[in-house]
């Protein structure tokens, strides 16, 4: 019988495990999605030859909106 009580707890320990990774890895993904949105938002609000850089402990990133056309005959 105590066989079964140390296995069922150990089962539904695991089980409390595996359901708190799958929201913290959710959470950040969402994260990431939130983030990813609010660039895309910044950068759709910027006329072309700008550049926007971006640093975090995560990631950096550095875009350049649209070309700049340098030495361009027409």
């Amino acid at each position: 019988m105590t066989t079964i009580v140390a296995g069922t707890i150990s089962l539904l320990g695991l089980f409390a495990r595996l359901a708190y990774k799958a929201a913290r890895d959710r959470a950040g993904v969402r994260r990431a999605e939130l983030a990813q949105q609010g660039l895309s938002e910044r950068v759709r609000s910027l006329p072309l030859g700008s550049r926007i850089s971006e640093r975090t402990s995560d990631h950096s990133v550095e875009i350049l909106i649209g070309a700049a056309e340098h030495g361009v005959a027409r």
